[in-house]
């Protein structure tokens, strides 16, 4: 399925970034979203299991991270790297990690 695509339809002037295991290494791909929660400033993070959404004000662009063919290991790794780079910052993070962001979010059956 071509995820890209499909997230850009849905949110046309955010940046989006379909990521592979093959792509990063877990503990490295931690650190490149959290380098980039630094870059975008978002107030808030969605956390969709696969898919992590930065929420911006309303005047910037935002920022969706869709993570492919990652195992529930891989993803409980990266869902507890982002709470601890989060903790006692101005940024909130909401996890929804048994959610179906195809379903949740994308409206994908």
């Amino acid at each position: 399925m071509d995820y890209e695509a499909i997230i850009k339809e849905k949110f046309p002037s955010w940046d989006v970034e379909v990521i592979t295991p093959d792509v990063f290494e877990v503990d490295v791909l931690v650190e490149y979203i959290t380098d980039d929660i630094v870059v975008y400033k978002p107030f808030s993070v969605m956390v969709y299991r696969h898919m992590i959404r930065f929420l911006m004000n309303s005047d910037k662009k935002g920022k969706i991270y869709y993570l492919e063919g990652f195992s529930d290991d891989d993803l409980k790794i990266i869902h507890g790297g982002l709470l601890k780079f989060t903790w006692q910052r101005d940024v909130k993070i909401n996890l929804f990690k048994n959610s179906n962001p195809d379903k949740d979010v994308l409206g994908l059956y």
